[in-house]
């Protein structure tokens, strides 16, 4: 009897046991859905790096509340949202082991949320994110509708509201070097394609943020991610170095279809002193630039100064339509390709805005990325 009784003791400890590994091997949701509606339906997705992928619909009782469990599939963190129906109500960084206890209204408002520390830094940074969207959108659409004596100060304060929330940003960076949400930070955009960090010289930012994190994580394909685009960002300034340091007598040519279709070729222009721009019609700082340009080509067109924009666009009616708004008077051409245009290979362009000074005997003389510097190049040579 005792050595039966010995059999059930250690078969109920392995099964104990078992339990205990595999429940350290799951990740627990459970919560409230206020005023959930019961024709829709709780779905969790998890973001596999650019795509969304739906793991299961959840079982939600009458009073809202909801209670699943799964296997992440591995010990590294990543990113699962809540969708009521078809609208996002809640995003989450969870891994292997990790018991979340969520209370959420129909409309994304968090009110709980215990158990993941790094859930509740990703809330923060996504509100941080909306509240400077909201504003950068309405101030940039009161700048595109303002008459023309308004718009210098508006572009001036849409400036100063993208480098108080950078500032912000690297703030939160330096407070929390070893959060995981900072995958999500490095990519940050405001509306209009405004990218938080796709300046060149916030690589060495990057690479402190990849070095914290992958200590950590280093199998992490969202740490990874931050180390391709900090190397990206050191070979683009590598390759500036190249070009500007190499002896170049004449620029090479591309040829690119204008507004009417028709090719315009760069080589047309020989004899000019000559401002090559590759930039996209949706970016926000871009266009401002395009208002810098505009003063000094009006000064100095009359006296030999032509630009070349080449747009970068995929859409071309887009493309067309931002050339028509702002009223361009320079050559602009695009043929449709974005980045596999063969202009950007023949320049070696790796990020935008670039300029390229030509002077009037056909030399290069600067690769710049900020139009004040053009300017003050250009101004140099009338």
């Amino acid at each position: 009897m005792k050595y039966f009784k010995s059999i059930i003791a250690t078969a109920l400890l392995g099964a104990l046991l078992i339990t205990s590994c595999n429940k350290g091997n799951q990740t627990q949701i459970k919560g409230i859905v206020k005023d959930f509606q019961q024709e829709e339906s709780l779905v969790l997705k998890r973001l596999d790096f650019t795509s969304e992928t739906v793991l299961d619909t959840l079982t939600v009782r009458e009073d809202g509340s909801f209670s699943y469990r799964f296997d992440p599939g591995n010990d590294m963190p990543g990113y699962y949202y809540l969708y009521a129906g078809n609208k996002k109500i809640a995003w989450l960084i969870l891994q292997n082991g990790v018991d979340v206890d969520l209370e959420v209204t129909r409309d994304g408002r968090i009110l709980k949320l215990e158990g993941s520390p790094e859930s509740l830094l990703l809330q923060e940074v996504n509100e941080n994110l909306k509240t400077a969207a909201i504003k950068f959108d309405s101030l940039y659409t009161h700048y595109e509708n303002a008459p023309e004596k308004e718009k210098e100060a508006l572009s001036l304060e849409l400036g100063r509201l993208f480098v108080k929330y950078k500032q912000e940003t690297i703030r939160f960076l330096y407070e929390h070097p070893r959060s995981f949400v900072n995958t999500s930070v490095v990519f940050q955009s405001l509306p209009r394609q405004v990218f938080i960090f796709s300046d060149t010289r916030d690589a060495a930012l990057l690479q402190r943020v990849y070095d914290s994190l992958s200590v950590d994580y280093p199998l992490s394909p969202y740490v990874n991610a931050i180390r391709d685009r900090y190397e990206s960002m050191q070979k683009a300034m590598q390759m500036e170095d190249a070009f500007l340091n190499a002896e170049v007598t004449d620029f090479p040519n591309i040829c690119l279809p204008g507004l009417d279709g028709q090719d315009v070729c760069l080589s047309s222009l020989k004899g000019k002193t000559i401002i090559l721009s590759f930039w996209h019609s949706s970016n926000v700082d871009m266009r401002l630039d395009n208002r810098e340009l505009q003063e000094m080509y009006n000064r100095y067109s009359p006296r030999g100064l032509e630009i070349y924009q080449v747009g970068l666009d995929t859409d071309k009616t887009a493309w067309a339509t931002g050339i028509r708004d702002q009223d361009l008077p320079w050559i602009s051409v695009c043929d449709g390709l974005g980045i596999y245009s063969p202009a950007v290979t023949t320049y070696n362009v790796v990020e935008i805005p670039t300029f390229f000074i030509i002077d009037k005997e056909g030399n290069i003389r600067q690769r710049l990325s900020n139009v004040q510097e053009v300017i003050r190049e250009v101004k140099t040579l009338f």
